[in-house]
């Protein structure tokens, strides 16, 4: 089975035992317009709904021992939902593979290989899906899980708002909404609450002002989003054209993200490859690039400012990525807020520029003359004075 992507929060030590336990969960299509074998965002599915904390999941559960992945899948899908699966109609769709520190044992790595596949389940004479009383456990009962039928949009959106100091749940929201995102070629986004989740984690492993800027940053980019947008609607009711929308959402992701690389300690740029492969590792390719590029607004690695504090092999590593790399909107985006944005607030960016090369001696001329560049495209975009919309 193909794989969707890798969760692995590296939060364990290599040498710790190892428990596993693989699991099938169902993409239950309904529609009879529906692909067979592919997923889109209007498609309707069967979900698992918790009516106490808001949110879907796919319909699935543990596989036991000895017992088959699809023997597993056509089980969990009739517990979980009452539904029956066709066993004719399952195609694979899927792995999501997971390593992380187990929360069931102490000192123990937990792997968990998620097998999703696409199926259908049997209906009545009327076309609708027939429907059998749930075998719920108790953990599903007082999550008050119950079926529904949504597109696969309204489930993500849903997700979206989903919040919760639970980490496990968490967790599991943020990959279920990636697996539908994955599977329907979406932007990569995420609960906010799992993002901000994300940081504060990362600022209890290395607690300093980096926390107060990627704030900064992410509520920056947020506001010149929903102002590149406003301004966009606006010139296309007056004049008929189109342009390119920023996601709000998925920018404020993308600076509260950013530099997560520097949760590995006090680093320059080690935080840039660090931060890159902390995200990759959890399936977010897209705010990966992010990590690799807000440092670098002329796609030049020699332009860092700072200690090049990695091994040659990364060096190279970092220089073919960016080499490979095409920016878009949102990579420009963090670029700006990163030059302009301080950890005290500071949102003036010759201000925010000479205090860096105050603290590093130099700042390149054309780093600097990019930034200025960067700062009028995003006005041009906006209409407006970019001081004016982030303070």
């Amino acid at each position: 089975m193909k794989r969707l992507f890798t969760t692995d929060y590296k939060d364990y030590e290599p040498d710790w035992p190892r428990s596993s336990r693989p699991s099938a969960r169902g993409i239950i299509l309904i529609d009879e317009f529906s692909d067979y074998s592919t997923l889109a965002p209007h498609d309707r599915i069967a979900l698992a709904y918790s009516t106490k904390h808001q949110f879907y999941k796919f319909p699935g559960g543990g596989i036991h021992k000895d017992e088959e992945n699809t023997e597993a899948l056509i089980r969990e899908v009739a517990e979980e939902t009452g539904l029956e699966v066709i066993p004719e109609s399952i195609e694979e769709a899927g792995l999501v593979h997971r390593i992380m520190k187990s929360e069931m044992f102490p000192k123990t790595i937990f792997i968990q290989d998620s097998f999703h596949y696409f199926c259908r389940v049997k209906t009545g004479a009327d076309g609708k899906p027939l429907i059998k009383n749930q075998k719920l456990d108790d953990y599903e009962k007082d999550d008050g899980f119950e079926l529904r039928f949504v597109t696969v949009d309204e489930a993500i959106q849903t997700n979206l708002h989903f919040n919760s100091d639970n980490s496990a749940k968490l967790d599991m929201i943020a990959r279920e909404t990636l697996v539908m995102e994955k599977l329907c070629g979406l932007d990569e986004n995420i609960p906010r609450a799992f993002v901000e989740a994300l940081l504060e984690n990362g600022v209890a492993k290395n607690p300093g002002p980096w926390r107060e800027h990627s704030y900064a940053v992410a509520r920056a980019a947020e506001k010149i989003a929903r102002a590149v947008n406003e301004n966009a609607k606006a010139n296309t009711a007056a004049h008929g054209s189109t342009k390119h929308l920023l996601n709000p959402d998925f920018a404020y992701t993308c600076g509260l993200l950013h530099d997560i690389g520097r949760q590995m300690g006090y680093t320059y740029m080690a935080h840039v490859y660090d931060g890159y492969h902390f995200l990759k590792n959890l399936g977010y390719d897209q705010l990966a690039k992010i990590c690799l590029t807000h440092s670098f607004n002329l796609n030049i690695i020699e332009d860092y400012i700072g200690k090049i504090d990695i091994t040659d092999e990364q060096y190279e590593e970092l220089k073919s990525l960016l080499s490979a790399t095409e920016y878009d909107d949102y990579d420009r985006l963090i670029q700006l807020l990163d030059s302009t944005c301080s950890a005290d607030g500071t949102q003036n960016l010759e201000t925010r520029m000479n205090d860096v090369k105050k603290r590093y001696g130099y700042y390149p001329e054309g780093k600097w003359n990019k930034n200025f560049e960067l700062k009028e495209y995003f006005e041009k975009l906006m209409g407006r004075d970019l001081y004016e919309v982030i303070r």
